[in-house]
């Protein structure tokens, strides 16, 4: 397995694993890449940027298409461009930029693959059809066979092919995956779990199997570094980047677009210092004004909300209840004033569409920006009795100023004392992290027992469970590990559940140590999401770092094979 440096950011890493596949293709492995992320964080652009490494006069012929194009005759122009394009950019020459003209330039070099293009030209005046598709989709291999080429397919937003003329376009395409293995396929798409499902029911394949990575938002360190490297010349305090973490959750977009604006309001300042007023005023015009891009963005968001059904009240209350705080079905229903059933097939909808997201008995919407937006601006502006633009405003400071009060105090919460929270708020709930389903049992009793000052032991449970977790502020060894399964055999009932809680990462070694033992690892990522579950604040830490080498079998999380 290839190995990464730990300075490289996980956006790196994720590119050289991609490059590593390019690189295998060429000495002729092939393993398919899907790549998913949430929109606004950067996949696009790494695309591109891969699209664009692609040395000129190579054997790799790049080929980089949008499948979210209306209509179906557009859609087949673009594929067939995009491919005819992509053979020119490999032999480093230009490409005629109107369509006649790259068909015409390419026949005398590919006159088997212009026969094919005319061949489904005929075929699509006649019928739009499955048979239509099919041929289509076969044009790759056509090429790759005639220029003894290899192929970069990059396929963006590839769910967008499910409005195609065929009953089950992922099957056509992945049927010519397998036969194609000169092209290698890199499908992207902004709509995670509707990939995931793509990737799991229709594109897994014999010989045609997609690896699947997902892009996250930025980790704490990342968001403050992008901070740093972006913005030199203004200094934000520890504070502050923290307030951009806990609003944000490291959306690259968003911390692009608020400081951006507050370089324009330090315009006239001679220090580099960042105020809080000027933050808070950042935010304020990226959220409220009507040419503030972060405002255009979630407006759209909505819009796209709204077109589900001609009755759209239950969407949208669904969404500001869940901003709310009311995560789970009952709450929503009485939100909105619907029956349980209806509220359900709501839920439903709007996880399909990748609106919010469902963990197992939650339903979520992972954009805490997106959230306060609905809460303290979109519910605000609709309950306004007034058009009054001057309340609306102020109130918004003063939801601002009080978020960044509230995060101050929260973040003297020693972690003990959040573990403590967390598991008070226990109901018999199902939770997914992970992707694995707990239950969470609602304990009669809570306690910490002693502890020799590495790591605090909290016992937990209820009439019929027990748990035992292990918190850990420091990076967990083998020793640790060792200790807290000494502490396991001290109990004479069994301990149901065993849990470390490692914030500042685990080691190898200890990591298979627990493993083995069943101990469930807990690290920040997933502690704070089950902590954003359960509407409790996140535990934000930023740390400087690390300097060495670790493998890339620990990107586990980031590169999930769905197969």
């Amino acid at each position: 397995m290839e190995s990464f440096p730990l300075s490289l950011s996980l956006r790196d890493s994720i590119s050289a694993r991609i490059q590593k596949r390019i690189e295998d293709l060429q000495k002729g492995y092939r393993q398919n890449v899907g790549l998913i992320s949430r929109s606004g964080l950067g996949k696009t652009h790494l695309l591109l940027s891969l699209y664009q490494a692609i040395p000129k006069n190579s054997n790799i012929i790049p080929v980089y298409l949008a499948a979210d194009i209306l209509g179906f005759e557009h859609f087949a122009e673009c594929w067939i461009g995009a491919l005819l394009s992509g053979l020119f950019v490999s032999q480093g020459v230009p490409y005629p930029k109107n369509f006649a003209s790259l068909l015409q330039a390419s026949e005398p070099i590919v006159p088997k693959t212009l026969e094919k293009i005319r061949h489904f030209k005929k075929i699509m005046r006649h019928e739009k059809n499955a048979a239509c598709v099919k041929e289509l989709f076969a044009l790759p291999t056509v090429l790759a066979e005639e220029t003894g080429k290899k192929i970069l397919f990059i396929l963006d937003e590839f769910q967008a092919l499910i409005s195609l003329p065929a009953p089950d376009p992922f099957g056509l395409l992945g049927k010519e995956i397998m036969i194609g293995k000169n092209t290698l396929y890199l499908a992207a798409s902004s709509t995670p779990e509707r990939a995931k499902e793509i990737f799991r029911d229709k594109l897994s394949m014999l010989f045609g199997n997609f690896e699947v990575i997902e892009m996250m938002p930025f980790s704490f360190e990342e968001t403050a570094e992008f901070l740093t490297e972006k913005f030199p010349l203004m200094t934000f305090t520890d504070m502050q980047k923290k307030f951009f973490i806990r609003m944000t959750d490291g959306n690259p977009s968003y911390l692009s677009f608020l400081g951006e604006q507050i370089a324009y309001l330090m315009a006239r300042d001679f220090s580099t210092e960042v105020s809080n007023d000027y933050v808070l005023q950042a935010f304020h015009h990226e959220l409220f004004d009507d040419h503030g891009r972060l405002s255009l963005k979630f407006e759209n968001r909505l819009e796209a909300c709204m077109r589900l059904a001609k009755d759209r009240y239950p969407y949208v209350g669904a969404l500001l209840a869940i901003a709310s705080g009311r995560r789970k079905v009952l709450g929503i229903s009485t939100f909105i004033q619907r029956a349980a059933g209806e509220t359900k097939t709501v839920l439903q909808r709007l996880v399909h569409e990748d609106i919010i997201c469902k963990r197992g008995s939650f339903y979520i919407l992972e954009d805490p920006l997106f959230c306060f937006w609905l809460n303290h601006v979109y519910a605000q502006r609709h309950s306004n009795y007034a058009p009054d633009e001057e309340i609306l405003k102020d109130k918004l400071r003063q939801s601002l100023r009080q978020e960044f009060r509230i995060m101050e105090l929260e973040d003297r919460i020693d972690i003990t004392a959040r573990v403590e929270l967390l598991f008070k708020e226990f109901r018999n709930d199902v939770v997914e992290l992970n992707e694995k389903k707990i239950r969470c049992p609602h304990f009669s009793e809570i306690a910490f027992r002693p502890t020799n000052g590495r790591v605090f032991p909290l016992f937990a449970r209820s009439s019929n469970v027990r748990w035992l977790c292990q918190i850990a502020r420091e990076r967990v060894g083998e020793e640790d590990v060792a200790i807290f399964l000494e502490e396991l055999k001290r109990f004479r009932k069994n301990v149901q559940r065993k849990i470390f809680v490692t914030l500042s990462g685990i080691d190898q070694n200890a990591k298979l140590m627990a493993q083995q033992a069943n101990v469930q690892l807990w690290d920040l990522r997933s502690f704070n999401a089950l902590l954003d579950l359960y509407g409790l604040p996140k535990m934000i830490t930023i740390r400087e770092p690390e300097r060495k080498e670790h493998n890339g079998a620990d990107l586990g999380a980031l590169a999930q094979s769905l197969h």
